[in-house]
C-alpha cells in the first residue's frame, strides 16, 4: 500500500493534470498545501459534490504517514467562470467558507510516458475566507486558516498501465493480521516482492459513530529490508521487524495450512506509532493473521 495514493490521488494525478477516463469529468477544487506541525494538509472537493476530504501527510525518508477526515455529505462546492468556492457545515468538527474569485488562465498538463489520451487543464488562485477543522486532541487539535493557494482541475482522458499483453508479473507473498477494537479496525500488512523488496503498511479506521460525521483514517507505508519480513519456504511461519521511524518492535508468524495460504496469529512487540492516535499494539495483541504466497 502507497501512502501517497490516498493522500494525493486527484493532487499528483493533477500534477500531471490527467486521470482515468473512468474519472469524474467535473472540475475539483484542491486547497492547500499548509503546513501543519510536520504535515501538509489538502483539502479537496469535487463540483456539484456534498462530499469533502482533508488530508494530512507526512514523510520520513521513504516512509509516509497519512491521516484522513473524509466528509459524505455537508459541502457545496462549485467552480463557475473564474469563481470557485467551497462551503461545508462540519457539525462538531468545524466549517469551510471559502472563496477564489479570480482564477488563473488555464495551463494544460503533459500525457505521461507510457500513456495515451489527453491532459487535463488546471487554473490557480487563492481562496480565502474561514477554514476551521477540530481534527484531534492530540495532535493536530484545532486547524484554522484564512486563505489557501487553490488550484481547480479537469481531468482528462488517459490510458495507462497496459503491458502490452504480455503476462502479469508474480505477486507478492503477503502477510495480513486484523485488530477489531472499540476505537476501531487497524490492519498490519507486510509483503515481499520475487526481487527481494519489502514493504510494510498499518491502518487504523476509526469507530464512525465516534467520529460522525466524518469517516477518519490513519495510514503509515514503510518500504525496509530483508529483515522487515521473511517468510519460510513452507509459507507455514514467518518473522520480521518494524521499519522505523513509524514501526519499532519485531513479529512472529505461527499458522496452519489451508489450501494455497496458511492462518494463524502474530506475536512479538510490533507497534505502530501514529502521531495523532498514539502508538498502536499490532502483535502483542496476538491478532488472527493470513500468510498468502505469492499468485
Amino acid at each position: 500500500m502507497s501512502l501517497r495514493t490516498p493522500l494525493l490521488a486527484a493532487v499528483c494525478a493533477a500534477g500531471v493534470l490527467a486521470v482515468p477516463a473512468a474519472a469524474s469529468a467535473a472540475p475539483t477544487v484542491v486547497a492547500g498545501p499548509l503546513k501543519v506541525k510536520d504535515y501538509e494538509m489538502t483539502v479537496m472537493g469535487t463540483h456539484g459534490s456534498p462530499g469533502l476530504s482533508v488530508l494530512f501527510n507526512r514523510t520520513a525518508g521513504k516512509a509516509s504517514q497519512l491521516h484522513s477526515y473524509s466528509f459524505a455529505s455537508g459541502a457545496t462546492v462549485k467552480v463557475k467562470g473564474k469563481k470557485a468556492s467551497i462551503k461545508a457545515d462540519l457539525g462538531a468538527l468545524g466549517a469551510v467558507d471559502l472563496m477564489v474569485r479570480k482564477l488563473g488562465a488555464a495551463r494544460k498538463g503533459v500525457v505521461p510516458k507510457g500513456c495515451t489520451g489527453t491532459a487535463g487543464k488546471s487554473r490557480a488562485g487563492t481562496l480565502k475566507g474561514n477554514f476551521r477543522l477540530v481534527a484531534d486532541s492530540t495532535y493536530f487539535n484545532t486547524v484554522t486558516a484564512k486563505k489557501l493557494r487553490a488550484q481547480v482541475l479537469k481531468t482528462g482522458s488517459l490510458q495507462c498501465g497496459t503491458n502490452g499483453g504480455g503476462d502479469p508479473a508474480e505477486g507478492p507473498t503477503t502477510l495480513t493480521a486484523t485488530l477489531d477494537g472499540p476505537a476501531g479496525m487497524l490492519m498490519f500488512t507486510a509483503s515481499r516482492d520475487a526481487d527481494g523488496s519489502v514493504s510494510q503498511s498499518a491502518m487504523r479506521m476509526d469507530d464512525e459513530a465516534t467520529t460522525a460525521p466524518a469517516t477518519v483514517s490513519h495510514v503509515i507505508s514503510a518500504p525496509g529490508g530483508a529483515s522487515a519480513f521473511s517468510p519460510a519456504g513452507d509459507f507455514a511461519s514467518a518473522t520480521g521487524a518494524g521499519v522505523s521511524p513509524f514501526f519499532s518492535g519485531a513479529f512472529s508468524f505461527a499458522g496452519e495450512s489451508m489450501g494455497s495460504m496458511s492462518m494463524g496469529t502474530l506475536s512479538g512487540d510490533l507497534a505502530a506509532k501514529f502521531d495523532s492516535i498514539g502508538t498502536q499494539a499490532i502483535a502483542a495483541a496476538s491478532p488472527d493473521a493470513m500468510l498468502m504466497p505469492p499468485r
